[in-house]
């Protein structure tokens, strides 16, 4: 969950960079600042929604596989009501 809100702060923020970006009177510079900021923003949240994932499939499958519809018994009762 922590890692969904902190991905979800970090567009939010190259949300705000993009809007600020369409500012008319922006100077070369100070665009350039902003996109290697947004890209910086992005670039580390990628790494950490990579880590996260890789833990998440860590966790996953050091739980062993989940049953299947065909391990658990389905039988027929003969107590059930009949028409």
């Amino acid at each position: 969950m922590n890692e969904l809100r902190a991905c979800k702060e970090a567009l939010t923020q190259v949300e705000a960079l993009f809007f600020s970006m369409q500012n008319d009177d922006l100077v070369r510079e100070t665009l350039d600042q902003l996109v290697i900021l947004g890209a910086s923003v992005a670039g580390g949240m990628s790494s950490q929604a990579e880590a996260t994932l890789e833990k998440l499939r860590s966790d996953l499958f050091a739980t062993g596989p989940a049953p299947r519809n065909g391990d658990s018994e389905n039988v027929a009762r003969d107590s059930e009501v009949r028409p």
